[in-house]
This record gives structure tokens, sequence and C-alpha cells, in this order.
């Protein structure tokens, strides 16, 4: 019968250890897993801050949907222009919005008018408003929880994405949401 074997063989004062050749080779796959990885995760990363980005406005339309019912008065979502990037369209919506009561019907927020929200995109994610469907620089939403101008529909993206590859929100009917992912239109399926 054979005697079994030690794994570990303590050295000259007892001290187990690897070998210098042992260390680099583990340092070496390590670095070959890690640059196989890291692109995936940086793909993953920005789709999660998309996905972040698109539920933060549908949140936000949510809420001025709610406090439209519960104050009985219009409330407004309108795009923000003060970021340190200047916008090259007014469907450009990247600095952010802010959630307001509307008690003019001007569309502005003014002295007076209760602010809900004030929302900045993370840098590098892009909200643009497609064309149609109302103003590109709001959206109102009128006190019975109604958006007042059906078919708006925003694409949310990164900044090495084409709008495509992002998410599009629509809007149907006046009250009804929805996310499509890599589709031009909201009528086109998921893929």
């Amino acid at each position: 019968m054979q005697k079994a074997r030690r794994l570990f063989v303590s050295g000259p004062d007892g001290i187990l250890g690897v070998s210098l050749i042992e260390l680099l080779v583990v340092i070496a796959v390590l670095a070959i897993l890690a640059s196989i990885a890291i692109p995936s995760f940086a793909g993953i990363s920005r789709q999660y801050r998309v996905n972040a980005a698109a539920e933060e406005f549908m949140a936000s339309v949510q809420l001025a949907r709610l406090d439209a019912i519960r104050l009985g008065q219009d409330m407004v979502i309108r795009r923000q222009t003060s970021c340190a990037v200047a916008l090259p369209t007014t469907a450009d919506w990247h600095c952010g919005w802010r959630v307001f009561a509307d008690l003019n019907g001007n569309q502005l927020p003014d002295a007076g008018e209760t602010e809900l929200q004030s929302v900045a995109l993370p840098t590098g994610i892009y909200l643009v408003k497609a064309q149609g469907g109302g103003s590109p620089q709001y959206i109102t939403i009128n006190r019975y929880g109604q958006v007042t101008a059906i078919g708006q529909r925003f694409s949310v993206f990164a900044a090495n994405m084409t709008e495509q590859s992002g998410q599009l929100i629509c809007f149907s009917t006046g009250t009804r949401l929805r996310t499509v992912s890599g589709a031009k239109t909201c009528l086109d399926q998921a893929k």
C-alpha cells in the first residue's frame, strides 16, 4: 500500500509558500481573464446606465401624472438647458429635466409654481425627443393625468451607441408608457 503524499511541503523554517514562477503564472492567467472580461463588463455597465436613465424618466412621468391628478392642475416636464454642454437641438434633453406645476399654462417654471423634481442625466447618457407629438422642449400632462400630445417618444442611449441600440420610450393613448429595445420606432418589435 502506498503512502499518501502531502500537498504542502514545509520549507526550511516550517513556512509554507509558493515559488515565484507559480505566482507569475497565476498573475498571467488572471491578466488574460481580465482582458477578456473587461470589454464585456463595459458593455453591460453602459446598458445598465441607459436602462436606469430610461426608468428614471418614466418615473418622472408617473410622478407628474399622479401629482396632476392629486392637485387638479397641469404638470410640465421640461428639458433643462443649464449644463456645461451646448445642446445641438431643442429636442436634446441630455442635461436633464424638471417637473413642475404649471399654474399659468406657459410651460415655463415661474415664481410661485412648485417644482417637484429636477433630474440631471449622468455624463455620456443622452435623451432625445423624437420628431412629432408636441413641442420638443416639454411634455404637458393635464389634470386628468393624461399626456396632452399623443405619439411622443424619446430615445435613451449612451455616447458611443446608436439611438437604435438604446431604449425607446413610447407614449401611447395619453396614459400608457412602454419601452422598446433595439427598435427605430414604437411600432417595431423588440429584437
